[in-house]
């Protein structure tokens, strides 16, 4: 089962007001369903599913290759999208205490203050667990990306605006843009953290309804936002039994204590 890694407290008790005092403007899309997909990401992913698909297949005939390592392709259907950007707007307007999506971000939501925990779950399962061990077999471990961090991003002038140089906490990214019109924020590449050389210099323009797909250890930020607003899921799939012996962040062997809830992706 694939379940987040958040932690508990302060982000409980949100959790709790949310499901008391929030009304959804669009409760079918807290429920998941396939129709969030367009057919051709579906069909890839069952084809991975399935076995039919090799990694050389996967990259040659379906996904757009950014560059190494790095993959771009149409995933969530126009309305999806804009039923999803209404939605945060509704919870935006009404939900006043929030968590930080991450430590670099300001603007965001959490997929479990939302609501969205059970939708992103079995969106993982269905589709992209099986995406992600054709595409990264290595990073996917012994029992394959058992947990996630998961939550919304919004890049618009007066707010985040860019995001520097970093990596990602987890061993796979996919990063789906929801869209409204936007400029600027480029997404670029460089090297797998922990590399000596540079590697390849690599961007990627985010195109709503498509997801970029890429190593979360891969460094990489965002540029400048130069006009309009762009809002992003992101999930962050993660490895237990990867993690549990390197940890990505000390980049040494965790010392594991035991925890109310799964913490960053470790298993005691």
């Amino acid at each position: 089962a694939v379940v987040s890694t958040q932690s508990t407290g302060d982000v409980t008790k949100i959790i709790e007001t949310v499901k008391s005092e929030y009304r959804p403007l669009y409760p079918q899309i807290f429920q998941y369903s396939r129709s969030c997909c367009v057919p051709g990401f579906l069909n890839l992913a069952d084809r991975c599913r399935s076995g039919e698909l090799t990694k050389s297949m996967l990259t040659d005939k379906y996904l757009s290759v950014i560059g190494e390592g790095v993959y771009m392709v149409e995933a969530l259907s126009p309305t999806f999208c804009e039923m999803m950007l209404e939605e945060l707007d509704n919870f935006n307007a009404r939900v006043l205490q929030k968590s930080r999506p991450n430590t670099m971000n300001r603007s965001g939501v959490m997929v479990e203050e939302l609501g969205l925990l059970d939708f992103v779950n079995d969106l993982i399962a269905d589709l992209l667990a099986p995406i992600s061990l054709v595409l990264y077999p290595e990073w996917c471990g012994d029992d394959g990306l058992d947990s996630h961090k998961s939550f919304t991003l919004k890049y618009a002038l007066k707010e985040d605006t860019e995001l520097a140089y970093h990596y990602d906490n987890a061993e796979v990214t996919f990063n789906f843009c929801l869209g409204r019109d936007f400029s600027g924020a480029e997404v670029y590449f460089t090297k797998m953290t922990g590399e000596p050389e540079a590697g390849q210099y690599m961007e990627a323009e985010h195109v709503p309804g498509h997801v970029l797909i890429h190593r979360a250890r891969h460094m990489h930020g965002t540029k400048p936002l130069l006009s309009g607003s762009r809002y992003n899921i992101l999930t962050w799939l993660r490895s237990s039994s990867l993690r549990n012996s390197f940890c990505p962040m000390c980049r040494s062997k965790p010392r594991l204590t035991p925890s109310v809830r799964m913490g960053d992706g470790f298993t005691v």
